[in-house]
């Protein structure tokens, strides 16, 4: 499959993944530092816009580069927040979506090198 599909699938899964978070309160829970909800509203409408954006306009500069650079760091992403909620041994906000990268992560690079 194409990489642009495996990028559309990765972008499904981290605008639900940001609202997870949104919803239960990341900014005030995150390990390494806390911040005003606007804050980190903020981010994830400027983040989200830059990555739909490359999901409507698949030929904008630096594509070749963004879609699996996006996907490893949703994998890094989705393990860390496994690890966390591991550490904390409860939930932690992202959690429920954050399998969803390392599965999907593992399927794109299967396909990529040729496992399956």
């Amino acid at each position: 499959m194409d990489i642009y599909y495996y990028y559309l699938a990765f972008v499904i899964v981290q605008l639900i993944h940001s609202q997870e978070e949104i919803w239960t309160e990341f900014h005030k829970r995150w390990f390494v530092f806390t911040m005003p909800r606007w804050v980190f509203v903020t981010f994830e409408l400027v983040f989200s816009a830059v990555i739909v954006s490359y999901a409507l306009w698949p030929d904008l500069p630096f594509s070749s580069l963004m879609m699996p650079s996006f996907a490893l760091i949703m994998l890094i992403n989705g393990i860390g927040h496994i690890v966390w909620g591991l550490i904390e041994r409860r939930y932690v906000p992202g959690l429920v979506t954050a399998p969803f990268f390392v599965v999907l992560f593992t399927v794109y690079y299967s396909d990529i090198v040729g496992v399956f």
